[in-house]
């Protein structure tokens, strides 16, 4: 690299470190503003739910206040047992001077004991004549009870202000008041769901309408929806408020109507419009160059494994040609000689015969890769695929050369079936020879057996450990691993043709991580024979 190439790598160093420094102060600028506003909102909306709540307590109070002093006016002892009376509490059609109880909305039932706590009203002696008088009782009677407990245990004066409790009916939340009024007398009334809702919700909607810049909503626990003053669906939550006694089981949320941050310092946008766009170029740039090398770096690949396959093809040609006429001539002086040598020489010529089909196959398998396309639909065959591996793994032996001495077996398909044999040979043959070439131990265990419509094959070293990087790349051709380079025996296309032949016959390779070794596991399809 000439001093004019390093100067000009210097100063696209220092320029992209430059943007790079500015653009983070605009992020952390802007991070700053974000989180300032952000807090700012949120201090703000739970201020504003804070001065709701002390407003709604302030009306639930006035409102009380206001219903006790109507309820009060009752004389019980006054209060008749006939059926005008109760009539008049269900349907509003009242005597004048009881006509204030039940023709209130407030209120959907008072009850009043005196201080013996006998039930004045409704009377005892006639509850359960009408209905909705029993139902009605019936509903607040566990509350009722709870309520008169609270009040016996309270000072004289805190009973005087009175006991809140709450209920639950179909239609919500329901509460029940009770205070001890003038002659000891305890008053407690059921006040009306509706009629406090819409108190509160005139509230709400006083300082909040349509047109409001805050996005206020009443929830009850479940949260449905009482009141909002806008019918946006999905904002983001700004804060959340649970009302105070008595109305606890409702709660106040304020919603964010709009993200628009007023930025107030313009460096803000322009420290990270202006180098984000820069770094966005200089980042596009790199990317081309990247890929144009990388296109350049996989057309000679592919030139490379196309030219070495070619340059194979022809030698091997011959070399099979002349071992099949090996075989025919050690064939007839086997059946004439009885010499143990030419029965070597015979056993020596299958194997070159089949080793350089094989190695055919593997040329062939190269070519595709390069060219990228497949070999098409593979081609099943009957055949036992303890068998095939037991033979492969024979013909093998002589190329170990003693590397690797202990091959244990445990091979549980030991039955003719319709497999694809060359794929299951090369396979077997590839993952062996990987093992051969880097395991560096010698132990190696082979595992088959059937998996539903697959035959599964695993063949498993005590070598040096993959690391999880390895496992992601290996099966792509022309890798070799970051653990396993010492031998650098091959081009690493023996693990991409194992995968491009499971693919073939619908199955899968994959390897695991063993301690010590690897584990390669390969799935091919089969036919079960009827």
């Amino acid at each position: 690299m000439n001093q004019r190439h390093k100067l000009g790598y210097l100063l696209t160093a220092f320029v992209a470190l430059s943007i790079f420094a500015l653009g983070l102060l605009g992020l952390h600028a802007l991070k700053t503003d974000l989180n300032t506003y952000k807090l700012k909102e949120k201090n703000q909306a739970e201020n504003i739910l804070e001065a709701l709540d002390v407003e709604i307590r302030k009306k639930v109070a006035t409102l009380t206040t206001s219903l006790k002093k109507e309820i009060e006016k009752t004389k019980p002892e006054s209060h008749k047992t006939d059926l005008t009376t109760l009539n008049c509490n269900f349907t509003g059609d009242c005597p004048a001077d009881m006509d204030h109880l039940t023709s209130n909305p407030a209120t959907s039932l008072v009850v009043i004991f005196n201080a013996k706590g006998d039930q004045l009203h409704p009377p005892q002696e006639t509850t359960g004549q009408f209905y909705p008088e029993a139902r009605a009782l019936n509903n607040i009677a566990v509350p009722l009870s709870s309520a008169r407990e609270q009040l016996n245990k309270i000072p004289l004066m805190a009973r005087i202000e009175g006991i809140w409790t709450s209920f639950l009916t179909p239609s919500g939340h329901n509460l029940l008041f009770c205070w001890v009024g003038r002659d000891n007398i305890t008053f407690c009334s059921a006040l009306n769901r509706n009629w406090l809702i819409s108190h509160v919700s005139a509230l709400l909607a006083r300082q909040f309408d349509e047109n409001s810049p805050r996005h206020i909503r009443l929830i009850d626990v479940h949260q449905d929806i009482i009141w909002q003053n806008r019918k946006q669906q999905t904002r983001q939550i700004l804060s959340t408020r649970q009302l105070a006694s008595p109305l606890y089981f409702w709660h106040l949320e304020m919603l964010q109507v709009t993200t628009d941050i007023p930025y107030q310092y313009p460096f803000t946008l322009i420290a990270l419009t202006i180098p984000s766009a820069c770094l966005l170029i200089l980042i596009a740039f790199a990317l081309f160059k990247n890929q144009k090398r990388a296109l350049k770096e996989a057309n000679e690949r592919a030139n490379f494994a196309a030219s070495i396959s070619h340059e194979l093809k022809t030698p091997l040609t011959n070399l099979q040609l002349y071992a099949d006429l090996i075989l025919k001539q050690t064939a007839k002086s086997a059946m004439t000689d009885s010499d143990a040598t030419m029965r070597d020489i015979s056993k020596y010529s299958n194997v070159i015969a089949a080793e350089t089909a094989r190695l055919s196959e593997l040329v062939n398998n190269a070519l595709a890769i390069s060219k990228g396309v497949r070999n098409g639909q593979r081609q099943k065959t009957k055949a036992n695929p303890n068998q095939i591996i037991e033979e492969t793994v024979t013909r093998l032996t002589p190329l170990f050369n003693q590397q690797i001495n202990n091959i244990s077996y445990d091979l549980m398909t030991d039955k003719d079936v319709m497999i694809d044999r060359s794929a299951l040979e090369q396979i077997l043959v590839n993952l062996l020879d990987n093992v051969r070439k880097h395991a560096n131990d010698e132990r190696i265990h082979i595992k088959s057996e059937f998996e539903n419509s697959y035959l599964k094959l695993e063949i498993r070293d005590w070598g040096t450990t993959l690391k999880k990087q390895d496992l992601k790349t290996i099966f792509e051709p022309f890798q070799q691993t970051s653990t396993r380079e010492k031998n650098q025996e091959g081009v690493g296309l023996g693990l991409a043709v194992c995968q491009q032949l499971a693919r073939e016959n619908d199955g899968t390779i994959k390897a695991l991580k063993r301690t010590p070794g690897t584990s390669f596991i390969a799935t091919l399809s089969i036919k079960e024979l009827n």
